[in-house]
């Protein structure tokens, strides 16, 4: 056999051993990964509607693409978790969803995408909300509400946008108003009870306290106490909100983490 016949075999090998064994995830990481397909579902929407009210801004078609990218890849993987094999079925729900959903999102820019993509966007999060309780619940451990949580602080943060834009775009009108505030009001509330965790380390709270200015900041977007207007005020409340799901994307990860440490010392 020629060395390039010998290397192809090898390779193959090895693909087919990863294959077969599936890919290994600490429940952390799962509660993780499949909480930010949470975020994606909202980021997605609210990249879509930025790239139609500002089409020449090449930031929000990149911003788009990247998110599609790794709603993807965090799909495969989770699919791939051997773990979680019992819950495949909420999984696959979330997977035949997600077609019709990127064949929309990939599609042209349009106010009539835009508007069916807002529909689609509900049902994507909410099977996905779904897989990530039924993670929790297979994880049996309190740290893992946490990272459940702090993860759905982060799809918070593009709802939160996402309303926003759609009330700007003309999409929605009082509607999006509605959900705007009632998201943030769930945001507050959440941030308070994360506060208040007995798991929460100094860094940890350090990062709780940053987002809490950078909630109220927002806020002020939303309510009309900001001179801004127009594209302006779009591009301070979606840096706003950007740096929020920033913040809770970090948080989200050394919850991850601290439940890993335990799962390594409940192993031993």
């Amino acid at each position: 056999m020629s060395v390039g016949g010998c290397m192809r075999f090898i390779f193959l090998a090895v693909f087919l051993c990863v294959a077969s064994n599936g890919y290994a995830l600490t429940m952390g990481q799962a509660i993780d990964k499949a909480g930010q397909q949470r975020m994606l579902s909202q980021r997605i929407a609210q990249s879509f509607i930025l790239t139609g009210i500002q089409p020449d801004n090449a930031r929000y078609k990149a911003q788009l693409d990247k998110a599609i990218k790794q709603f993807q890849e965090n799909l495969d993987t989770l699919q791939a978790n051997n773990d979680a094999i019992s819950i495949r079925g909420e999984l696959l729900t979330v997977r035949n969803l997600w077609k019709p959903f990127k064949a929309v999102a990939t599609g042209p820019v349009t106010k009539q995408n835009a508007a069916e993509l807002l529909e689609k966007s509900d049902a994507l999060l909410t099977a996905a909300h779904a897989y990530v309780q039924k993670l929790e619940t297979l994880s049996n451990h309190k740290g893992a509400e946490l990272v459940n949580v702090s993860g759905r602080q982060r799809m918070l943060s593009q709802r939160i946008a996402k309303h926003y834009l759609a009330y700007y775009w003309g999409l929605e009108s009082e509607a999006s108003l509605e959900k705007l505030y009632a998201d943030l009001a769930e945001y507050e509330l959440m941030l308070t009870f994360l506060k208040d965790s007995q798991f929460n380390t100094e860094t940890i709270k350090k990062k709780i306290l940053k987002t809490e200015g950078h909630l109220k900041y927002a806020s002020k977007g939303f309510d009309g106490d900001m001179s801004l207007k127009g594209d302006r005020l779009i591009f301070v409340i979606t840096g706003t909100t950007d740096t929020m799901l920033h913040n809770m994307n970090e948080i989200t990860h050394l919850y991850a983490s601290e439940l890993e440490n335990t799962e390594q010392v409940a192993a031993f």
